[in-house]
């Protein structure tokens, strides 16, 4: 479709004919998600993307970076852009993760962290405490809610990403991102996905530089799912906080 002078391309040119938010999620069909951009218009987008953490710091302990949403400045023209990636927006993969978490979460955001607490050495007073709350809470209706997840599962059990997903060892849902650069030939790869579906304990974001269209990063995230779940019951054995482990 065309929105002002300019046009805007699926990465499928004929189009995926008449799609829900479902299956646009499903086939990665940038002309819904145009259309729904130039519909919400800019301020909306930006808007609901600050609520899901991006374009501000993460609350990470050992560096951070707030990211870039798409300008102001920038109006209504490129809203259609804006919404499927483009118009100059930049993100961390921790970003992502973490956008993702609240996503699968039901709109609960937290802010990410390393440290639980910290101890004095010498009374063992606690000196800091992590805040568990949330920072913020996204208001989602459960339809909507549900025909995104739903979408992202279906990529993962029956598009172009269930091939390597037949391999995980829990049931994922997952969706695919191309970061163009300006170079056709080197666009880094994107991947988010969340596991278990129907009861999520890890959300995961992966970013590779010149790795192509974000269906090839596909393979390495269900490594870091299944060596997760792999892992999960050894790692519960470790119960005792503020324990010096050799």
């Amino acid at each position: 479709p065309g929105y002002s002078a300019s046009y805007t391309y699926c990465w499928k040119r004929s189009g995926h004919g008449s799609l829900n938010v479902r299956g646009a999620i499903m086939n990665s069909c940038n002309y819904f998600f145009a259309e729904m951009g130039y519909r919400m218009g800019m301020d909306t987008l930006r808007e609901y993307y600050a609520k899901f953490g991006l374009g501000s710091p993460t609350g990470i302990e050992i560096g951070d970076t707030a990211g870039r949403l798409p300008s102001q400045n920038e109006g209504e023209n490129l809203a259609p852009w804006a919404a499927f990636g483009q118009a100059n927006q930049e993100y961390s993969p921790l970003q992502l993760a973490n956008y993702i978490a609240a996503l699968c979460g039901g709109g609960d955001r937290y802010a990410t962290h390393l440290l639980k607490n910290v101890r004095s050495s010498g009374s063992g007073a606690l000196e800091y405490v992590y805040d568990a709350e949330p920072v913020e809470t996204i208001a989602m209706s459960s339809e909507n809610l549900s025909a995104v997840l739903a979408g992202m599962h279906d990529l993962a059990t029956d598009g172009a990403v269930s091939q390597y997903f037949k391999n995980c060892i829990v049931d994922a849902a997952a969706k695919t991102g191309t970061i163009q650069t300006g170079d056709t030939k080197n666009n880094n790869g994107a991947f988010v996905c969340f596991a278990p579906y129907d009861d999520p304990q890890i959300a995961v974001a992966i970013v590779i530089e010149k790795g192509g269209s974000g269906a090839a990063l596909a393979s390495t995230a269900v490594q870091v799912l299944n060596a997760y779940f792999s892992n999960t019951s050894a790692s519960s054995a470790i119960t005792g906080e503020n324990t010096l482990l050799g």
